[in-house]
């Protein structure tokens, strides 16, 4: 479980280097930023939010970030770095100006936002947001019966991949439902284009990326026992 108010947690290890995001092109754009808490399923007692960053004036989503606890400034911070640097829709970029709710739980991270250029504002209703998240949830309710699969921003494969390995892309088909990708920078590794909704998408991408790292570990355990295998019959030798 997260801490009430932890720290704002900057530098190399962080999603929010000030260093790479000052260098990414500025837009003339307003994007709105929250978390809104999902509805708990029956016997659940946790409450599990969802952070999203959209872009106005049409609300394109930029980051879906579902957390399973209260999300801190740190969420936030990683929310906004993803929404920069990998955005849904578009290309990598700073917005001008990004509307929040008033939440002191935010207020450390906004001076680190006006040294990147951006103007923060503070809202009491972000319109095009509260829409995208209501979009969410009805993609949520058509999804077929079971358990709905929960992703959660770190440790998930996603999150390794987007860290560690290269970038996701998820969007809607022209004729209706998902598609989710991932890349490296040698190209697609990994395409789910036959989910009728946004979570089936996600949960399906987790699970390709997933199998995939486990793939690599195996080679890399196969790797390193033939290393082994050698060096043993040059001692034997």
């Amino acid at each position: 479980m997260a801490q009430d108010h932890p720290r704002l947690k900057l530098g190399k290890r962080a999603s929010f280097v000030k260093t790479h995001l000052k260098q990414l092109p500025q837009e003339d754009e307003t994007w709105e930023a929250d978390f809104r808490a999902l509805p708990k399923s029956a016997g659940e007692t946790e409450t599990h939010y969802l952070g999203l960053a959209v872009a106005l004036p049409k609300g394109d989503p930029l980051v879906y970030m579902p957390v399973e606890y209260t999300p801190t400034v740190n969420d936030l911070a990683d929310l906004l770095a993803d929404a920069m640097r990998r955005p849904l829709t578009g290309s990598a970029r700073r917005p001008q100006r990004i509307h929040f709710r008033g939440n002191p739980r935010w207020d450390e991270l906004f001076p680190h936002l006006k040294e990147l250029g951006i103007e923060v504002t503070l809202h009491d209703d972000l319109t095009e947001l509260e829409e995208v998240c209501l979009d969410f949830l009805r993609q949520m309710r058509k999804a077929s019966p079971g358990p709905i699969i929960m992703l959660t921003h770190r440790p998930t494969s996603i999150g390794a991949w987007v860290q560690e390995s290269g970038w996701i892309e998820v969007g809607q088909r022209k004729g209706g439902g998902f598609v989710a990708r991932a890349f490296d920078d040698s190209g697609l590794v990994f395409e789910n284009n036959i989910s009728n909704t946004l979570v089936e998408a996600m949960a399906t991408l987790e699970k390709g990326l997933a199998g995939r790292f486990k793939d690599h570990e195996s080679a890399l355990r196969s790797s390193s026992l033939t290393v082994k295998k050698r060096l043993r019959r040059r001692h034997d030798a």
